[in-house]
């Protein structure tokens, strides 16, 4: 009773609210970031970009911003800006939500963004002339706007890129919805002499030269270091704003506050947006956490976009892109084009990514991306096994990997086989990539099976005559796993022991350590044979 009574004590947990002013009102917790805010307000610049992954506070962000053009002071009260020298002034404001209008097809988009204008104008009472398309009307109410307020105006674009990054598998209508969306956004530098601030978000960082050829004031932020933690939870804001949910958490798991720190950071925390050394929390997860008080994926469970499920499908990624050993340059990190949109830089765009580390080589930046936190990587392997296998049947990946961890537990190897043949024969014949079909998505499969057990697992693992397809280790047993495509298991065996892969593990107490060579059959794409050597 006592807990419960302390707990209703505090400031509510503002899970799903995305409106500034409610969560104020509502006397809801808000990590105050004002004080970015206001960076933004005096830098001199007039029109931002910031590119961030879903439920991160994007719209959270645009709604703060237009409290503060609507110079409702009252709001701020006790935060940072509030006691700031930033001179209070209403103006108008256009918002707009283009996630919220239709765009399956071109045509529907041009209809939904007259819509969204008309509507606007009609909130404002300002009467347009709708005999022209979207451009023109959204010129219009520029004009009639600076006219009617005799003030210039705020625009505010939430998901700016979501007509075209919901249909990046399908390049002709992402273009098609491309040009919509450029002819309308380049309005904004036509009437720059209207416009106070442009602030547009969205998930993916599209060409300028694309989306925004006509609006070239246009400052990313996205990788900027002083707006690194803009959005999310850095580790410091958590200690100070959530201190008593903490030790709530931390008493009803009756765990030490340090212990549950550190685990809270291990699932949620990890997300790096330039190469300041700056982290932050996920605080869709974070804040769902402290609600249920218990660890889960909250954030991937929240929804995987269909496109990125797709994107990864056409390419058959290696492995080393989930596991921190993917490297990008600076300038494919930062923008791309509908054209031709590259996995890596979508992955880190979304959230499924991060930046691990960086080096710059003769003027040239190059990012190491992983796996943010646990949360990510757990649930994004979880999700890419089921597309692998058959997403129709995700209960067939959860059946296999039981079964697979029993066999190695037992250091039944034979029965470890015997199962995997049969489930590389259950995969639909449309689920394979043929065109792809090399040791490459036979290794991510088995990769992915393999990483979902409770064992610890590691790909591509260097020694000082090459690298090792895959490790798996537990508390007893070592395995050095060599795939072959079309070739014999001998000649797996063979490489293990002609490159000496095996000698950084010989000699390790208590391990017994087996080292396998697999030939898969790309004709019958399943396992062809293997072979067994314990050493």
């Amino acid at each position: 009773m006592q807990r419960a009574i302390i707990r209703a004590m505090l400031k509510k947990l503002p899970i799903g609210k995305q409106t500034f002013s409610e969560i104020i009102e509502d006397n809801c917790l808000y990590v105050d970031k004002t004080a970015y805010i206001y960076e933004l307000l005096s830098s001199g610049s007039k029109a931002y970009f910031l590119s961030r992954p879903r439920r991160f506070g994007k719209s959270l962000l645009l709604s703060t911003l237009d409290a503060i053009f609507r110079n409702k002071r009252h709001l701020f009260k006790g935060l940072w800006i509030d006691g700031s020298d930033y001179a209070w002034k209403e103006y108008p404001v256009i918002n707009l939500d283009i996630s919220a209008i239709e765009k399956d097809t071109s045509e529907n988009l041009y209809k939904g963004l007259k819509s969204a204008i008309s509507d606007i104008a009609e909130n404002h009472s300002v009467k347009l002339d709708c005999s022209g398309g979207p451009s023109r009307m959204f010129q219009l109410l520029i004009h009639e706007l600076a006219k009617k307020y005799g003030e210039k105006v705020v625009v505010l674009v939430d998901e700016y890129d979501d007509p075209i990054i919901k249909h990046v598998t399908r390049p002709e209508m992402a273009a098609k919805n491309r040009e919509v969306l450029h002819d309308f956004y380049k309005i904004m530098k036509s009437e720059d002499a209207n416009l106070r601030f442009i602030f547009l978000t969205g998930v993916s960082k599209f060409a300028k030269t694309s989306i925004f050829s006509g609006l070239n004031n246009l400052v990313n932020i996205s990788m900027q270091e002083k707006y690194s933690a803009l959005l999310g939870i850095t580790q410091e804001e958590l200690n100070s704003n959530f201190s008593e949910y903490i030790d709530l958490v931390a008493e009803k798991r009756s765990i030490s506050r340090p212990t549950l720190l550190e685990k809270i950071k291990y699932w949620y925390n990890g997300y790096r947006f330039s190469e300041s050394e700056i982290k932050v929390y996920n605080p869709f997860s974070t804040l769902c956490f402290f609600n249920e008080e218990k660890f889960n994926n909250f954030w991937f469970e929240s929804g995987t976009p269909t496109y990125l499920v797709e994107l990864i499908k056409l390419n058959s990624p290696d492995i080393e892109e989930y596991e921190g050993e993917a490297t990008i340059i600076d300038s494919s990190l930062k923008s791309y084009d509908v054209d031709n949109v590259p996995l890596l830089p979508i992955l880190y765009d979304t959230g499924y990514l991060t930046i691990k580390d960086f080096n710059i080589r003769n003027d040239i930046t190059r990012y190491t991306l992983c796996y943010p936190n646990f949360e990510v990587k757990n649930s994004l392997i979880e999700s890419l096994l089921k597309v692998y296998i058959d997403e129709k049947r995700p209960e067939k990946a959860n059946a296999i990997t039981e079964a697979l961890e029993d066999a190695i537990l037992e250091n039944d190897l034979e029965k470890f086989f015997s199962l995997l043949k049969p489930f590389f024969a259950s995969i639909p014949y449309e689920v394979i990539p043929v065109k792809n079909l090399n040791e490459k998505y036979f290794q991510l499969v088995f990769y992915l099976l393999m990483r979902v057990t409770s064992f610890r697992v590691n790909t591509e693992d260097r020694t000082s005559s090459g690298r090792i397809d895959l490790v798996l280790e537990n508390d007893s047993d070592i395995y050095l796993f060599e795939f072959k495509v079309d070739s014999s298991p001998e000649a797996a065996l063979k490489q293990i022991k002609d490159k000496k892969y095996y000698e950084k593990y010989l000699n390790i107490p208590n391990k017994q350590l087996h080292i396998i060579g697999i030939n898969f059959n790309s004709l019958e794409r399943n396992l062809g044979g293997y072979l067994i050597e314990t050493l």
